[in-house]
């Protein structure tokens, strides 16, 4: 009876553990460098299931109140005014990937039949790790500016460094979302001019640490200036 007893008890152990470590990598963010993209045997420009041109990310386009879930996206593909979704590789004609081997492109801009004008987004819910304080990602932007939001809440980015064909962001996320399972979304909205909208998206993460950006040229001249003007004030005296 005890060896029974003892045998179940085991067993009822493994099968919970299992449940929670299923469990534990379904609520994980995943993909967020996009190199788990499989295109093989598509051609540029061809329509790839998300699953696997995106792993992990779901894609849409909205148009007002009205969303419109994508299932494809295009492979290499490159706007000439519509929205498009897309994840690109060095087979791309006029772009390349900002890290690594993949990137995903959203291009926001006319979009359907009556080509009304369209935001272009990807998103994914996961657990937010515990102890985060701000989000990170490489981008290339050009038109209108991305929105980035999580648990629906938008969380406001700032360019912390330019390099040559990229800039690192990175915005402060408020400490109630820290290991909460939370949805994490990217959007390009269409341009209030030309068309289309541009936003190259790599390599995010979440950090522990806090953002806090240097100071702009602009406010280090002003500052100077209030320095200079004090220095003189004080010299006359």
């Amino acid at each position: 009876m005890k060896l029974s007893i003892k045998f179940t008890t085991i067993i009822l152990t493994l099968t919970f553990l299992a449940f929670s470590q299923s469990i534990s990598a379904q609520d994980t963010f995943e993909n967020l460098d996009f190199e788990s993209a499989n295109v093989s045997g598509h051609s540029p420009g061809n329509l790839v299931p998300i699953s696997d041109a995106l792993p992990g990310w779901s894609a849409y386009f909205t148009s007002g109140t009205t969303t419109y879930p994508q299932t494809q996206v295009v492979y290499d593909g490159i706007s000439l005014g519509g929205a498009v979704i897309s994840v690109i590789d060095d087979n791309a004609a006029a772009f390349s990937p900002l890290q690594g081997n993949y990137s995903a492109f959203l291009f926001g801009g006319g979009y359907g039949v009556n080509e009304v004008l369209a935001s272009a987004s990807i998103s994914q819910t996961g657990s937010v790790p515990s102890g985060t304080e701000s989000l990170l990602f490489d981008a290339y932007v050009y038109g209108a500016p991305f929105t980035v939001a999580l648990g629906g809440q938008t969380i406001n980015m700032t360019p912390l460094q330019a390099f040559q064909n990229y800039t690192e962001y990175g915005g402060n996320i408020p400490s109630s979302l820290a290991g909460q399972i939370e949805t994490l979304s990217f959007t390009e909205p269409p341009a209030t001019g030309a068309q289309p909208s541009m936003f190259e998206l790599d390599d995010i993460s979440f950090s522990t640490n806090a953002v806090t950006p240097e100071p702009s040229i602009v406010a280090l001249t002003a500052i100077g200036g209030l320095l200079f003007g004090a220095r003189k004030g004080f010299a006359r005296r």
